[in-house]
């Protein structure tokens, strides 16, 4: 049976079956071998990459085939980026924010050039080589920003900002390689041929028709996603399915990437407008959840092929090199982007995080010199070891931005640049997207009969809650009577952060469903240690497996319906008293009864 299935498989999907089973196989190994020393998993996964790749063990020697699987990390990561980028939030803070991505990348072209000339690389080599290493890496940044749950605050907006920005650059950078090329092949070639051709064949006007037709089609997208993607979202879940809604989500992910990409743009940007245009939608915590779990699995084969890139005899030879050029390049943009966050408006202690988290090479740093090599700007020595820095300063990542973490409250008394008069940058919660931590907070899955007469009695006692709904109709409904709600499943992690439950002082899950009420008890505990969870059920068989996964207190449906209608009977019966002693539910319990008789 077996064989007859492998008969028919083709080589080459064979060969990317195997590869890919070597990869995740390893990529799990080192991960776990390395969790005592405390190593992230993408440096794991890194290493992992350098041992099984072509130029060590040799286990995957044709990592080429995996590039598509690569891409779409990528596309799942941008597009679950952008569902957290809600436009309200960085309104007045835009301005300065590009003014940081350009600042800060520019100022380490321009600084890196000489350096990466003294060095001893030729003029044109240099600046290509500085180019790249200016570029910081999207995919990994985001990745440890988004475990620290710091992508709502400033730092991590900040930072999400400057590489947006990066990679829009990318596409300018890769467009001046050709002009790089001729410069490293003769000045007067750049001087003659590449003017005239600007100048006499109306090079010049087409780079700009050009121009403003990809601008236009960003627009056009832009535009066209607002009005049809939340419609076709809500029309997915009609039929009450998650899955139908996710894979309609991740369609509209890639369709906007495959037109990116046609209008000249790259298919992480698409992906990125892509979640950028749900993020103003009720579903964008659900999605985000939802493609969680599908992204890790690709990121993790993404950075282990990048880690096959690097070559061990190069690090052994040229170590020294690559040490001393790793050190230079993130300790230079690790000051000049930390200077141009301070002097924006920003307090020293975000400056620094931001900086540090930035000083790394990138993926689009690989791209760029992969096309200066192609090119002959660069030779095959320096490409090697150009590449090696990239994957050493992605290694290193992780313990800067710890690092940056920890010098926050050092320089926390480090105030703005004195000719900042007021800090739009400054690191602050949104109060729109998490209830202050000083108030009592309540959060209540369902909005059902019992969720709703519940959150009436809180807003009568002047308690803050958040509920937590699947019906987009409610949701609607509430959001534009003021009440904060949110669409999503909440045994999801990613609804459960962003209705706060880190913050919160107890949980109600109201909802009917035992199954999804045990996830949620499970994950709400595991996200928050001293919240309250009143779980309810409807058979007395669940109430134990509830207590066991964190719940406080449970509500059983059969015995609240049996203890009402004994007190009926016994009221009936004229016998008060002797109900009053059978009374086995605590007064806590007496106003989810009261509920529960109002449902019926």
């Amino acid at each position: 049976m077996i064989s007859s299935i492998l008969a028919t498989a083709s080589d080459t999907d064979w060969v990317i079956i195997t590869n890919l089973v070597v990869i995740l196989v390893s990529a799990a190994v080192v991960a776990v071998v390395m969790q005592p020393m405390r190593l992230a998993a993408i440096p794991a996964y890194l290493i992992a990459g350098a041992f099984i790749g072509p130029r060590a063990l040799g286990l995957v020697p044709s990592p080429e085939g995996l590039g598509a699987i690569s891409h779409l990390a990528i596309i799942l990561l941008l597009f679950g980026i952008g569902l957290e980028l809600h436009l309200s939030v960085l309104k007045q803070r835009l301005v300065r924010m590009i003014a940081a991505g350009f600042g800060s990348c520019l100022l380490s072209i321009s600084v890196g050039w000489p350096i990466a000339i003294w060095f001893g690389l030729a003029p044109p080599a240099a600046l290509a080589v500085s180019m790249a290493m200016a570029l910081s890496s999207t995919a990994l940044v985001m990745r440890i920003i988004a475990e620290r749950r710091e992508l709502r605050r400033m730092r991590g907006r900040l930072a999400l900002s400057i590489l947006v920005i990066q990679d829009m650059i990318v596409l300018g950078m890769l467009a001046a390689i050709p002009a790089l090329a001729a410069w490293a092949g003769s000045d007067v070639t750049l001087a003659t041929d590449t003017g005239d051709q600007l100048v006499g064949d109306g090079g010049t006007l087409q780079f700009v028709v050009e121009a403003i037709l990809r601008i236009g089609g960003v627009a056009v997208l832009i535009i066209l996603g607002r009005v049809i993607l939340p419609r076709v979202l809500r029309q997915s879940f009609k039929g009450r399915s998650l899955e139908v809604m996710t894979l309609s989500g991740v369609a509209a992910a890639l369709l906007a990437a495959v037109v990116a990409q046609g209008i000249g743009f790259s298919l992480e940007m698409g992906a990125f407008l892509a979640g950028f245009m749900l993020a103003g939608t009720p579903f964008r915590h659900q999605l985000s959840g939802q493609i969680g779990p599908l992204r890790d699995i690709f990121i993790a084969v993404f950075f282990t092929t990048l880690g096959m890139k690097l070559d061990p005899s190069i690090l052994a030879e040229w170590w020294w090199v690559i040490l001393a050029g790793g050190v230079v390049m993130m300790v230079l943009k690790a000051v000049l982007i930390s200077g141009v966050c301070w002097a924006l408006g920003t307090t020293a202690s975000i400056a620094i995080a931001v900086g540090l988290s930035l000083a790394q090479a990138g993926e689009f740093s690989l791209i760029v010199l992969g096309a200066t090599h192609d090119n002959g700007i660069i030779d095959d020595a320096t490409m090697a070891t150009a590449i090696a820095i990239v994957v050493i300063s992605l290694i290193l990542t992780p313990a800067l931005v710890e690092l940056g973490g920890r010098l926050a409250g050092v320089t926390s008394r480090i105030g703005t640049a004195p000719w900042v008069k007021s800090s739009p940058l400054g690191d602050q919660s949104h109060a729109h997207l998490r209830p202050a931590s000083q108030a009592k907070h309540v959060i209540i899955a369902g909005h059902g009969p019992i969720g709703r007469l519940i959150a009436e009695e809180l807003g009568r006692a002047g308690i803050n809650y958040t509920v937590v709904e699947l019906n987009p109709t409610t949701v609607q409904e509430q959001s534009r009577r003021g009440s904060r709600v949110i669409f999503g499943d909440v045994g999801n992690i990613e609804v459960l952060e962003s209705a706060g439950i880190r913050d919160a002082h107890a949980l109600v899950l109201t909802i009917p469903d035992e199954e999804a009420v045990l996830r949620a008890c499970a994950v709400a505990r595991q996200l928050a240690s001293k919240v309250f969870i009143a779980a309810r059920t409807r058979v007395v068989s669940k109430q134990a497996g509830l207590m066991e996964v964190g719940a406080n207190s449970v509500t059983v449906d059969e015995t609240a319906a049996a203890t009402e209608m004994l007190r009926a009977v016994m009221s009936g019966l004229d016998t008060g008293t002797k109900a009053e002693r059978l009374q086995t539910v605590s007064e806590s319990d007496e106003h989810v009864i009261q509920e529960s008789r109002h449902e019926t």
